[in-house]
């Protein structure tokens, strides 16, 4: 059983890899060209392949972008800056460049790229730039864009520090659910644990953006709060479940969700992760 996908999200993939293809093998002179496209996507896939194709020519381009009267092209030009492969000097001019975007930039859809950005080139440089990330963030995390804050909240999962615990739970209580379903998502991937963390996932429980839902289940139940259980019990429950929410069962060790994983084994079959959840909770019944 796998995440469903659902027609729009087949329609974008779809789009992105007609793009794909029509970029992959064009040369350096007819991507840049591309750059300047009516299509911000097609121009997306673009600044892709020149990205990674790399060489200071490139580089040079991306980084005059920056300064571009066209807030595309800046845009642009802070994707390309993220992930494009650099020399110690070029790296640092980068930096601040987008660190200047990510704060200044009059453009959301620029910003937005620029704290991106800013994150995988911390991510790259294994958390070198960790402390310059975590004062960006305290000025991004209260952008007025939906879109920086997305990007604040992504930029903050690349690498672990518990002094992004405090913006992150701002983030977990934002007005916009895919600014939640990210910062859950930073929550999550490095693990962090604190009260204020779970009653943040509790709150979000009741939150109809499925994927923000289903971060906090998950991270309720690897914290082993019970407080997810009913929760867990009304979603294995449906015909249509996940793979991940039959695994944390078992970390969240409440036997009570036995009779609904006889249930789901009757439903679907035997799969691995309903076999490990089984025998965990069986085992914990049998010590009771």
């Amino acid at each position: 059983m796998m995440m469903v996908r659902s027609a729009y999200d087949k329609k974008k993939d779809d789009i992105h890899f007609e793009y794909w293809q029509r970029c992959r093998y064009l040369p350096e002179d007819k991507l840049i060209a591309l750059l300047d496209h009516d299509n911000f996507k097609l121009s997306l896939e673009a600044a892709a392949s020149l990205q990674l194709m790399g060489g200071s020519k490139i580089i040079r381009l991306a980084q005059m972008d920056s300064f571009s009267n066209r807030y595309k092209r800046r845009a642009l030009a802070a994707f390309i800056l993220g992930q494009i492969k650099l020399n110690t000097k070029e790296e640092k001019i980068s930096l601040k460049i987008l660190y200047d975007l990510a704060l200044n930039d009059q453009s959301a859809i620029v910003r937005s790229y620029a704290v991106s950005s800013f994150g995988h080139r911390c991510e790259k440089a294994k958390k070198k730039y960790a402390d310059t990330l975590l004062s960006l963030a305290q000025s991004t995390v209260l952008d007025k864009s939906v879109m920086v804050r997305v990007s604040t909240a992504f930029a903050l999962s690349v690498f672990k520090n518990k002094a992004s615990i405090p913006l992150l739970i701002k983030l977990l209580k934002d007005t916009h659910s895919e600014v939640k379903n990210w910062a859950a998502f930073a929550v999550n991937v490095n693990d962090y644990d604190t009260p204020e963390i779970r009653n943040c996932f509790v709150l979000l429980l009741d939150e109809k953006n499925f994927e923000a839902r289903f971060e906090a289940i998950i991270g309720l139940a690897k914290r082993q709060d019970k407080r997810v259980t009913q929760i867990l019990i009304h979603e294995l429950s449906q015909e249509r479940i996940y793979d991940e929410m039959v695994e944390v069962t078992a970390y969240l060790g409440d036997v009570s969700l036995l009779p609904t994983l006889y249930q789901v084994k009757d439903k679907f079959g035997t799969f691995k992760e309903l076999n490990t959840s089984i025998k965990v909770l069986e085992h914990l019944k049998s010590k009771l």
